[in-house]
């Protein structure tokens, strides 16, 4: 089984640079239009079904990846992104710039990152686990190309399922910006990375660090 993780497009919190986690934001007409370039990149892969986070941002992603397959979209709250709580809206770049802020370990030290509200990477890290272990394990032989429609926090705690990677390096090596779709190959159980962060479009603009 092939797993292609595919990161919702830009939202205009997004592109403010505010923190998003469980908000419902919507996609804004540049996110709509970056998964358009991603879906028809991708439409020549036989999807069999096509997982997603509840959240609206993610379920227009999905909408368009899917085009017009005959497959089912199934809508899981393990795929939804990291929660923050009365911290969801508030500004990324003060919390990389101010010590004193909440959010500063989450965003610059995630190893020492406790939430005051919302999630530790430990529970998302756990559903993570449990999405792989309940449904992608037991539907490796019966599915030959799976999409998860998910969000930028959580594809990076899905992957420290995949790989032991250490939280200090939470946000290093390749960027989850948006619509960058990750392969990953599900084979005895076991999922290994093929290729992560793809891009279908030209990155001009956008910054290394989103949420």
């Amino acid at each position: 089984m092939k797993v292609y993780c595919v990161r919702h497009g830009e939202t205009a919190w997004n592109k403010e640079g505010k923190v998003q986690g469980s908000a419902d934001i919507p996609l804004n007409e540049n996110g709509i239009a970056l998964a358009e370039v991603t879906s028809e990149a991708m439409w020549d892969i036989p999807f069999d079904v096509i997982y997603v986070s509840p959240l609206i941002r993610a379920q227009k992603t999905a909408a368009i990846m899917k085009r017009d397959r005959e497959i089912p979209v199934i809508t899981d709250a393990r795929l939804q992104e990291m929660g923050f709580g009365k911290y969801e809206g508030t500004s990324v770049r003060e919390a990389r710039e101010q010590e004193e802020n909440v959010l500063h370990n989450f965003v610059c030290h995630p190893e020492r990152y406790h939430a005051q509200d919302g999630e530790d990477f430990s529970q998302v890290i756990a559903r993570a686990g449990s999405f792989i272990d309940q449904v992608l394990v037991p539907a490796q032989d019966r599915y030959e190309h799976v999409m998860i429609a998910s969000h930028g926090a959580f594809i990076r705690c899905f992957l420290r399922c995949v790989e032991e990677r250490p939280l200090a390096a939470f946000w290093g090596g390749i960027p989850q910006r948006n619509c960058a779709v990750t392969i990953l190959e599900l084979q005895g159980g076991r999922m290994r990375i093929l290729e992560e962060g793809k891009l279908y479009y030209e990155n001009k603009t956008e910054s290394q660090f989103r949420l």
